[in-house]
């Protein structure tokens, strides 16, 4: 029952919106070019309604998605975690990008040694084996839900609605898969 070989729970952690804070690599990306414009609180996925270009924000996005993908910045305490729980468990980094985004990415996880001996990109993460998945994206998480696993929420501002187990920082969710295992 998604466990390896050596007997380690297989455990999906997504990276954007969990680990790298893509939002602030967006903002500060934005600023770079617009350093005299306001940006709104991001409080969903629809970006243009909080940028002053608005709708233009998507092509800003097709021309510097790879840059703030390399340039985005890691969550406080998001990384330290892995490094904590990665003789407990198979840790899966599980992450939904095109493919032209798939170095940067890469090379992301490179660069702030990530803890991980395995990188899902993949838009259907409820297809990857694994005890429990840590998203921050509510249509990720119903879907993983769905396969009777444990999905739980990284609370950020845009997903509010989850109404399944959720917390606000990575050890917190890896205290909770431990608790849930032991409890099984």
């Amino acid at each position: 029952m998604e466990k390896e070989a050596n007997s380690k729970p297989r455990i999906l952690v997504d990276l954007d919106g969990v680990i790298r804070d893509f939002i602030s690599g967006l903002k500060n990306a934005y600023l770079g070019q617009y350093p005299d414009h306001s940006i709104k609180e991001i409080t969903s996925r629809d970006l243009p309604k909080y940028f002053p270009i608005g709708d233009k924000i998507n092509d800003f996005l097709d021309r510097e998605f790879n840059k703030i993908l390399l340039e985005a910045p890691c969550y406080e305490g998001a990384i330290e975690p892995l490094q904590k729980w990665e003789a407990t468990f198979h840790i899966v980094i599980v992450t939904a990008q095109q493919p032209q985004y798939r170095y940067s990415t890469f090379s992301w996880i490179g660069n702030h040694a990530l803890p991980t001996d395995e990188v899902q990109i993949t838009f259907n993460k409820q297809n990857v084996d694994g005890y429990a998945l840590l998203d921050d994206f509510p249509e990720n998480l119903e879907s993983f839900a769905r396969t009777d696993r444990l999905a739980v929420c990284m609370d950020q501002p845009w997903n509010k609605d989850w109404q399944g187990p959720r917390v606000k920082t990575v050890n917190q969710f890896f205290e909770l898969v431990q608790q849930h295992l032991t409890n099984n």
